[in-house]
């Protein structure tokens, strides 16, 4: 482990973040939610959880991405590795990709291209 990376609050993120202000559809435990999400990495996403809907960290959860001006409609899995519960703002989950799906990947990652090349 890196000195940087044993500091306290030191960034813990390897890939470039992008702003992505946009809802999404996600199933979980065989329910499914409407989440927005606030941004995105080859890592995985942050999402706003404005119903406050129960989340566990570990739990695998799928994202339906339908933002035809980004990348063709995909559905990729991914891992709940931080809950943050509401407080004056609403709740956050952040996840992290475990797709194996190759057009999964290959969506994202021209939905990532495409937000890089728009800065």
């Amino acid at each position: 482990m890196s000195e940087e990376q044993s500091r306290p609050g030191a960034e813990r993120r390897q890939q470039e973040r992008f702003e992505l202000v946009v809802q999404v559809g996600l199933t979980h435990d065989r329910q499914s939610e409407t989440l927005t999400v606030i941004n995105i990495s080859a890592g995985g996403v942050l999402l706003r959880n404005d119903r406050n809907v129960e989340f566990e960290t570990g739990e695998l959860i799928r994202i339906q991405f339908d933002v035809p001006e980004l990348a063709p409609k995909f559905l990729i899995e991914a891992k709940v590795i931080r809950v943050v519960a509401p407080t004056t703002k609403a709740a956050l989950l952040a996840a992290m990709w475990k797709s194996r799906d190759a057009e999964a990947g290959a969506a994202l990652a021209q939905l990532l291209w495409t937000l890089s090349t728009r800065r």
